[in-house]
């Protein structure tokens, strides 16, 4: 275990947990078809930076290189 602890999102409409699935969708429409981070986060009720936040520790992207 690397000793992370997972967050959970909620939508802000009706405050369902995001799944696997959900992530996996915002994951191909931001990187196949250019859906813009704003675009995603009104589809899934969430603020831009949740979404910002989740493609960027899913993608494997860093800060640093």
């Amino acid at each position: 275990m690397t000793g992370r602890s997972s967050r959970v999102y909620r939508r802000r409409d009706n405050k369902q947990i995001i799944t696997d699935e959900d992530i996996y969708h915002m994951l191909m429409l931001h990187k196949y078809q250019r859906v813009t981070l704003r675009r995603i986060a009104q589809k899934f009720s969430l603020t831009e930076t949740e979404v910002r936040t989740i493609i960027g520790r899913r993608s494997g992207g860093s800060c640093c290189g």
